[in-house]
């Protein structure tokens, strides 16, 4: 029993009080450092339960130390002072005994936790129920971080809130998990659909004097969820309480659409022309295309693949594989690049317990996103980044093409 009390069964259940929802609500999305892929515990053999609890895993580096989970999104729990973030970063660092719950070090994981106060806006220690005392309780509450005590291995308790502070630096990190949080973990598995005109065409129907659905349908593919989802990754719309809304960029679309047609209807027109279409776009509508590409490069996965290839290339070789870019990309910005390439249920094997890259395992094209090497590639091709579209083939993963089309140096 005292066993079952270890770090990684804390962590575990602390993180389904304070994200119970991060596999399904959008609003949350919680991220465990690589150290807890490690198979044992201090001589504890972590349970597969445990372990797929704690997933997705990620490489947590922070100015203060490595934090045993960050999380994006309120936790459903009391927050002290919680309009004073939408969308709050925090950190959970856990402390357990293996063989005796009362043991563990509490206070030092309330220091650990105010030591990230800089860069989040919400700190946790999270320790076996006996090991917390009023003394601790006391000091955590000095220090503005949060208590979660936790009585079992599926059992846990807020014993104390946290307070929403004001974060500082933004680390590579941090940014990587906002970006997957922000889009709504959209990147998991299938980019929406692989066509430019898919995500434009959202804003005009959305802007469309006529049920946003059924111009949408009608004018540009079935599809609607796709395309929705499509236009929020790319920032064209935003979820509001009382539905979509466009945002800056949605709404330059909206006016380059009256610029090119006259009206939003003439322009939804040409679109519904365009269905079934596998011209590349460039080709089939070069000013179109290139409104596409101004929009694709402000989207983080654009510009980290498109910096992966340019070295890639200043290095010499003009054609690479995935593994090849992705492990480029994990140099240039290895938390993000996880995000990116790598499905969830894979990170443990791809990530060492030191956060480092298993290169060995690159070569397994089943660690790849479908997304990334299908409908995204395909999408970075249609604007003219790419020279190659993608593939849905699992077999040909490795074996697929990536280059730029117009390298910076030649």
């Amino acid at each position: 029993m005292a066993a079952t009390l270890a770090e990684p069964a804390v962590l575990a259940a602390a993180k389904d009080t304070l994200y119970p929802d991060s596999g399904s609500e959008t609003a949350q999305y919680a991220v465990t450092e690589t150290q807890f892929t490690a198979p044992t515990w201090g001589g504890w053999d972590i349970p597969d339960r445990v372990r797929s609890r704690l997933a997705p895993y990620n490489t947590l580096r922070l100015a203060n130390g490595e934090p045993d989970l960050l999380g994006i999104g309120m936790p459903a729990s009391d927050v002290l002072d919680a309009d004073a973030a939408t969308t709050p970063v925090a950190v959970v660092e856990a402390k357990g005994h293996n063989t005796d719950p009362s043991d563990a070090d509490v206070r030092r994981g309330i220091n650990q936790a105010h030591a990230h106060l800089g860069e989040v806006n919400l700190g946790y220690v999270a320790a076996p129920m006996p090991s917390i005392t009023d003394h601790s309780r006391a000091l955590a509450r000095e220090l503005n971080v949060g208590v979660v005590g936790v009585e079992g291995p599926q059992s846990a308790t807020l014993v104390e809130p946290a307070r929403v502070t004001g974060a500082g630096d933004v680390s590579t990190t941090i940014d990587a998990v906002r970006f997957q949080a922000a889009t709504h973990r959209l990147t998991e598995g299938s980019f929406p659909v692989n066509h430019p005109k898919n995500y434009l065409g959202y804003p005009l129907a959305l802007t469309a004097d006529a049920d946003t659905h059924e111009v949408y349908a009608d004018h540009v593919i079935n599809t609607v969820s796709g395309g929705r989802r499509g236009a929020r990754l790319l920032n064209l719309v935003t979820s509001q309480p009382d539905g979509d809304a466009l945002t800056q960029l949605g709404a330059e679309v909206v006016r380059f659409a009256r610029d090119q047609h006259g009206s939003v209807p003439a322009a939804l027109d040409e679109f519904a022309a365009w269905k079934g279409r596998t011209t590349p776009f460039t080709e089939l509508a070069p000013r179109w295309a290139q409104l596409a590409r101004s929009v694709a490069i402000q989207y983080d996965p654009t510009q980290l693949i498109i910096d992966a290839l340019e070295q890639i290339h200043h290095r010499g070789t003009d054609t690479a594989s995935i593994d090849t870019v992705a492990h480029e990309a994990c140099r240039i910005n290895q938390p993000l690049a996880v995000e990116v390439f790598f499905t969830q249920h894979r990170r443990d094997d791809v990530l060492t317990a030191d956060g480092d890259i298993d290169e060995s395992e690159l070569a397994d094209p089943t660690v790849y996103k479908s997304g990334i090497h299908f409908q995204f590639k395909y999408h970075l091709y249609h604007i003219g980044l790419l020279t190659d579209g993608g593939t849905d083939n699992k077999d040909a993963v490795l074996t697929d093409d990536w280059a730029l089309t117009h390298p910076v140096h030649p």
